[in-house]
């Protein structure tokens, strides 16, 4: 709301009105590193400070995570009820003193946006900043499965990632075509399965194949290779496992997602 939008004269909205001056939120958190992430919103006031409120929304605006009235105790709710540390004090000046968040061990569940929200009786103040909790993948693998003599099936895949990884299947001079990707969220985490299926007259005697994964918000890559020496069927170094199996079953069913 504006001075000239509430009519009121600028020297009162400039004595009373709350500002929120500096909002600080990490971008990229990365899941284990941390004991505790702090999210900071500083304000200034002005002279009538009655019924000042600092309160943190996550998302959704309907319902706070985190509400303070100056001079009472501060409160945690909804995703984050149990998993702040109240007694942290930003500031001693008593009017901003419990005006940030202290999470204790952030998961991947708390990425997302976090709203700042400063208010008196009289005006508030709002900004808003996102966070991202990331979580490497836990299992990465990239395998070759021959079917019959004449194909092959390269499967790479990827558990325990936060946020959505991107995989992607090359040899050293290409990008392939047809690769068919499939993600499923498990628990919070996901798993990715990148699959093509190559005819071995169309590849070198020894092809080299390179699997990416990537997660952009984290700005994350790591990667996987694997020599296959195309001929008959013979056992290879890593054998796909049955939910690989099963992922590009389903790859081959749905098609690109």
């Amino acid at each position: 709301m504006s001075c000239e939008e509430s009519n009121v004269p600028l020297v009162y909205y400039g004595l009373h009105a709350v500002k929120i001056v500096k909002v600080v939120v990490p971008e990229i958190i990365q899941y284990g590193v941390e004991d505790a992430v702090l999210l900071d919103c500083d304000f200034t006031y002005g002279n009538d400070t009655a019924g000042l409120m600092v309160k943190w929304f996550f998302k959704n605006k309907a319902r706070p995570v985190y509400q303070w009235i100056a001079s009472q105790k501060p409160q945690d709710m909804g995703i984050l009820r149990g998993r702040v540390d109240l007694t942290y004090k930003a500031s001693n000046d008593p009017l901003k003193m419990h005006r940030a968040l202290r999470i204790v061990k952030p998961n991947t569940d708390i990425s997302g946006d976090y709203t700042c929200v400063v208010s008196t009786f009289m005006e508030e103040d709002s900004k808003t900043k996102q966070m991202i909790v990331f979580a490497p993948e836990t299992n990465f693998r990239l395998v070759q499965n021959k079917t019959d003599d004449d194909t092959v099936n390269v499967i790479c895949a990827a558990d325990g990632a936060f946020p959505a990884p991107n995989l992607t299947l090359a040899t050293p001079e290409r990008h392939l075509d047809g690769v068919s990707h499939h993600l499923k969220l498990v628990n919070g985490r996901y798993s990715a399965v990148a699959t093509v299926t190559l005819l071995d007259a169309d590849l070198p005697s020894a092809a080299e194949f390179i699997c990416t994964l990537r997660i952009p918000q984290a700005k994350y890559a790591v990667r996987k290779e694997a020599i296959y020496y195309p001929g008959p069927i013979s056992t290879t170094p890593e054998m796909p496992t049955a939910a690989d199996m099963q992922l590009a079953a389903a790859v081959g069913s749905r098609g690109k997602y």
